[in-house]
């Protein structure tokens, strides 16, 4: 392994990142890596190119998630030497303004191959071309959404194209599209993956229930929402899971939920179907290569059980640190981390703390 000389800027194309960059290839694809060491090198990265995140490390403890406040403020970015080939913006859930998240060609490949890798254990399992039907915008209309983009990714990668699309566009869901694919897989017989928000599928599944329609979709089709309840309070997970049944037919076992977020390259799955939290909430699955963890919104201590704020380390980052700290709230026990709203903002001192201001009072620039 070559050990770059710390004392300037590791370049985008320096041997360290080549290597760094295959082993976390590796390391998704489950072969030999050793995820801690991978970890300590994308820390030894982050702390070389970007002076307030080790000003920011300095103050609070080595490897602690960088806050989500800091992609709108000033978001870090390690390779000035290399362009970005995408920005991506992050949703306003705070209050305090969209940000910015810029990927470089690495990034981008690590990015599809942890989705793919994770979307193959948690989605496609036992599925072998479904339809898969995207509640999202194409990626074309919407080139700044990682979801659209990552969904796409998963419909190009497992769906069969001539049964699977988008079916979101600017006014909503697009009824005679849903109606017209849906129709082709069950008389093709053939599964189908639903994926999108969880808002659009509880506000869907109600709308249609209402109006009394539905299918019995081919066995082995699946419900995939992301986000979680934490912005849809009205339906716990269970009843979301009842009412994908009695519209779709999605029968027990076929749902799955995802937690991603713009500043994350992977996305976390539940792991134990076993509700922990208000609403139902599992806890999250962790993966060689992304884990999640609950810290204490005071001072940042790990919390082992109870609730916190969620961290989320996810090694496929390579174009800025690769642990994030988030403004969601988050139950820690033994199964793991379960993700069940949004941290108070009274309460959110460590998240909302920009990663500029603590490098200002060390004297640090990004």
């Amino acid at each position: 392994m070559s050990v770059p000389c710390t004392t300037r800027r590791i370049a985008y194309h320096d041997p360290f990142v080549d290597e760094l960059y295959e082993d976390i290839g590796r390391l998704v694809g489950g072969e030999s890596a050793d995820a801690g060491e991978v970890e300590s090198r994308l820390r030894l990265l982050a702390r070389t190119n970007s002076a307030a995140t080790a000003a920011y490390w300095a103050w609070y403890e080595d490897g602690v998630g960088i806050p989500d406040s800091a992609y709108k403020t000033s978001p870090p970015y390690l390779f000035p030497d290399r362009e970005p080939v995408r920005t991506f913006r992050t949703s306003d859930t705070t209050g305090s303004g969209t940000g910015r998240v810029a990927y470089s060609p690495r990034g981008m490949d690590l990015m599809d191959l942890s989705i793919v890798a994770n979307a193959e254990r948690h989605i496609m399992r036992g599925l072998a071309e479904p339809a898969v039907i995207r509640l999202v915008p194409p990626e074309a209309a919407a080139p700044g959404m990682v979801m659209a983009h990552g969904m796409e990714v998963i419909a190009r990668r497992f769906g069969d194209p001539r049964l699977s699309g988008s079916v979101l566009d600017g006014s909503g869901v697009d009824r005679l599209a849903l109606r017209r694919l849906l129709g082709r897989a069950v008389v093709e017989e053939r599964p189908v993956v639903l994926i999108g928000a969880t808002s659009v599928f509880v506000n869907l599944c109600a709308a249609l229930r209402e109006e009394g329609e539905s299918w019995e979709l081919p066995p082995g089709s699946r419900l995939v929402d992301a986000g979680g309840h934490k912005r849809s309070r009205q339906v716990t997970v269970d009843e979301t899971r009842s009412m994908a049944a009695e519209v779709f037919g999605i029968r027990p076992g076929g749902h799955r939920n995802l937690f991603g977020m713009t500043e994350l390259a992977s996305q976390l799955y539940d792991g134990e179907d076993t509700a922990v939290g208000p609403a139902g909430e599992r806890p999250r699955a962790s993966e060689a290569f992304v884990r999640a963890r609950v810290r204490s919104p005071e001072d940042l201590t790990l919390v082992d059980r109870g609730p916190g704020l969620l961290e989320v380390v996810d090694l496929c980052v390579l174009d800025r640190p690769c642990a994030v700290l988030t403004g969601d709230l988050a139950l820690a026990g033994p199964a793991g981390a379960a993700v069940v709203g949004r941290v108070s903002r009274e309460r959110r001192r460590g998240c909302s703390l920009a990663l500029d201001e603590v490098a200002a009072e060390r004297g640090a620039h990004v």
